[in-house]
């Protein structure tokens, strides 16, 4: 069976980070024009080739290609694949439509946020199959029934809500998280395009996104992680990850960045994978997730020695009742103790801020730009609280507001993490100085000159020269310039 596995090319945005499944993504200027290999995507296309489907895999986004020339590939395509989350599902659908229009007979499956929490909204938008939760085995087992023309068994699998001839709905049972994710096998990096992802985050190219865990062990009721995947953080054993770098590097890839929700999670794993790392002299940079009260200064030490570079925390406000509130579960001692650990040892650290959280007022918004500037990272990002479907504090602003819908539109990417339209209902700061705020604080931030000497004095190579200048200036553009970014 031939099956497409698209990324769809959006509209708005040049580059869109989306390679993680359960959403939360990002794009634009505001996050230095980064671009991502779609690891999720490129896991499904891994499995079904294992399986014997003529796959065809295709980045849109990356390549910038018109809609024409995707569909000129998937021709002969049976079933379309894509991920979407409430970012995107809307431009997503569209997509999607157009691509059927031109193929008729072509089935499409999306998979992500979206289509797990929102699955009737998902159908109504023009697809055929959402995918409830992790894809790997649900889009083997979907593909399989289609592949024997059996659309019923295909409506009956697992994880998928479909409609029925009637229209009506088709709600099956979910399917069960992966307890083993040592099956899953490594990327099929030569699936990839042949094009350069940056981000000026990465020293070294080219470089891939993987994960190697499922789950996430906190429970904050802003992000859809926990309830994705589950509270119970199932991993990859170290042997299985070291295997997969090996896979990696023999195929030329030079850094790898680990999407786990926290990498660090399972201290003992950590310390298996650095030192195998070591001891099978494997050679690369890599970069990875952590929360603060998972890392020590003993640890780190290490996971630089093994090539470690960067590690990125979601230290999320500069104040503990915000903090609190949207139950983080860390204080901002762990936070500073975290930071200047890395700085010790040599890791650069990267800080994910949000404003407009529940509590937020203008004073905590003010802590949190104090935190930043006290707690030196090496970049940051700030981003307007935003409700998605799934969490509790979606569900709380339903409640109030049920304006907000499938949360689609107040979460599009044109607008995602720059407007606060609903922000109103958790927290005291006026909705249009949310964004001033935000802009304000990328500048305070980025335009010191201690901060621009500091970063001009780490560049030891071209990428990290190259890096400092297109991450810069997008930035720039961003803080200084009305546009959305």
């Amino acid at each position: 069976m031939k099956i497409a596995l698209v990324e769809p090319c959006l509209e708005s945005k040049k580059n869109v980070i989306r390679d993680v499944i359960y959403g939360c993504w990002c794009g634009g200027k505001r996050i230095g024009g980064a671009t991502v290999p779609p690891f999720e995507l490129l896991t499904l296309a891994t499995i079904l080739k294992k399986e014997g489907h003529d796959v065809v895999f295709v980045d849109a986004q990356a390549e910038q290609l018109e809609l024409d020339e995707v569909s000129r590939r998937i021709t002969g395509s049976q079933l379309i694949i894509c991920s979407t989350s409430v970012m995107t599902v809307n431009s997503d659908a569209s997509y999607l439509r157009q691509l059927k229009a031109q193929h008729p007979g072509l089935m499409a499956a999306v998979y992500g946020s979206h289509p797990t929490f929102q699955p009737e909204a998902t159908l109504d938008k023009g697809i055929d199959f959402a995918l409830q939760r992790e894809p790997e085995y649900v889009v083997r087992d979907l593909a399989a029934a289609l592949s024997c023309g059996d659309m019923a068994a295909a409506r009956a699998t697992r994880g998928v809500v479909s409609r029925g001839d009637d229209g009506v709905i088709i709600k099956n049972q979910r399917y069960p998280y992966i307890e083993n994710l040592d099956e899953v096998p490594a990327l099929d990096v030569t699936l990839l395009p042949d094009v350069l992802y940056f981000n000026p985050i990465v020293r070294n190219l080219p470089y891939i996104t993987v994960s190697s865990s499922h789950g996430c062990p906190a429970k904050c009721n802003y992000c859809t992680a926990p309830f994705f995947h589950g509270t119970k953080t199932r991993f990859q054993s170290a042997n299985k990850v070291l295997d997969d770098i090996g896979s990696y590097l023999s195929q030329g890839i030079k850094e790898i960045y680990y999407r786990d929700e926290t990498f660090t999670a399972d201290r003992q794993r950590v310390i298996d994978i650095c030192n195998g790392i070591v001891e099978r002299g494997y050679k690369f940079t890599w970069i990875c997730n952590a929360r603060v009260d998972t890392v020590d200064k003993k640890m780190l030490a290490l996971m630089k020695k093994a090539g470690c570079h960067l590690i990125k925390f979601g230290a999320e406000s500069g104040n503990q009742d915000v903090l609190d509130a949207i139950k983080k579960g860390i204080t901002l001692e762990q936070t500073r103790d975290a930071f200047a650990a890395c700085n010790e040892v040599g890791i650069d650290t990267h800080a994910h801020m949000m404003i407009g959280s529940p509590g937020e007022t203008y004073k905590s918004m003010e802590d949190s730009l104090d935190l930043v500037l006290n707690i030196k990272p090496t970049t940051v990002t700030f981003g307007i609280c935003t409700p998605y479907p799934g969490t509790p504090l979606f569900r709380d602003v339903m409640r109030k507001d049920p304006t907000i819908g499938d949360g689609a539109a107040n979460a599009a990417m044109d607008r995602l993490h720059l407007e606060g339209e609903f922000n109103h209902h958790y927290c005291s700061v006026d909705t249009g100085d949310l964004r001033k705020t935000l802009k304000r604080f990328y500048r305070r931030f980025y335009l010191r000159p201690s901060y621009l000497l500091r970063m001009i004095s780490r560049i030891r190579n071209f990428n990290m020269l190259r890096n400092t200048v297109l991450g810069g200036l997008n930035v720039f553009v961003f803080s200084t310039q009305e546009s959305q970014g």
